[in-house]
């Protein structure tokens, strides 16, 4: 009976010291570093920039203060885009209100341009996000967004001084600032759609064309009204619609190309 009990109870000796070293040795296995699987990089969501956020809410809370206080100013200036009695004083009508609109909504108008020209960026030459600070490339595209407009202006300004006299000119630098205000109408509901919900790249593509073609139909417009009743108007239309709107255009198209191959190359 005593040898059965001391056999019976050496093994249960025996099994408690291997569970012991069982937990000792799962217990150090725990403390040392394991490599496990990899894992799946996320992809680059630009609605996690700091910077695009802070612009995007400038935007809004400009826009919003703007169509708050400016109401007599934005159906104005409406009005005088679709204006059809011809008379001098057409603009007339507009001067007075705040002239600091007419500098602000256009700001706004570049620097959703300038947005949209990064998300485009990014996702045709993926590189960029990794090689250059994010906040250089944001604002290397809304400064281009200015040039633009202002190379566009001083354009304008130089032909009317050519062949309009001062108060044609006038009008339509004063239509041309329209048109860019009313774009941001347009933009930055657009602009927040592609950055928040990250639809197709065609889809993106598509409202920013049909932004843009709606504003050069206007301006086709405002220039058949303005300058074609003129013996020498259609050679003045086509100057317009050929060398100050296709061609620079394009050269914005082929500058914003041309930046990125070089950022990619020596960054």
């Amino acid at each position: 009976m005593n040898d059965t009990c001391s056999v019976g109870f050496e093994y249960i000796v025996e099994k408690v010291h291997e569970e012991s070293l069982q937990l000792d040795s799962a217990l150090v296995r725990s403390m040392q570093t394991v490599s496990g699987m990899p894992g799946e990089v996320l992809p680059y969501q630009i609605r996690s920039e700091w910077s695009v956020t802070c612009l995007l809410l400038f935007c809004f809370l400009v826009f919003s203060h703007i169509v708050k206080n400016g109401k007599k100013y934005i159906i104005q200036h409406i009005r005088s885009l679709f204006q059809r009695k011809d008379r001098s004083s057409l603009f007339d009508e507009v001067q007075g209100t705040d002239n600091g609109y007419t500098m602000v909504f256009p700001l706004l108008t570049c620097i959703c341009y300038g947005l949209f020209f990064y998300y485009y960026s990014v996702e045709s030459f993926p590189a960029l996000v990794y090689i250059t600070p994010h906040e250089a490339l944001i604002g290397g595209y809304i400064l281009l967004s200015i040039f633009y407009m202002l190379f566009k202006w001083g354009s304008y300004n130089f032909v009317n001084w050519v062949f309009f006299e001062k108060e044609q000119s006038k009008a339509w630098i004063q239509t041309y600032f329209d048109l860019l205000s009313a774009q941001c109408f347009l933009l930055l509901p657009i602009i927040l759609f592609i950055i928040y919900f990250r639809p197709d790249v065609i889809i993106s593509n598509i409202l920013i064309t049909f932004t843009l073609i709606s504003a050069k139909i206007l301006l086709f417009y405002r220039g058949f009204r303005n300058f074609f009743n003129q013996s020498y108007g259609f050679l003045h239309f086509i100057l317009y619609f050929c060398a100050l709107e296709m061609v620079p255009l394009l050269l914005l198209a082929k500058g914003i190309l041309y930046m990125n191959q070089i950022v990619i190359l020596n960054f």
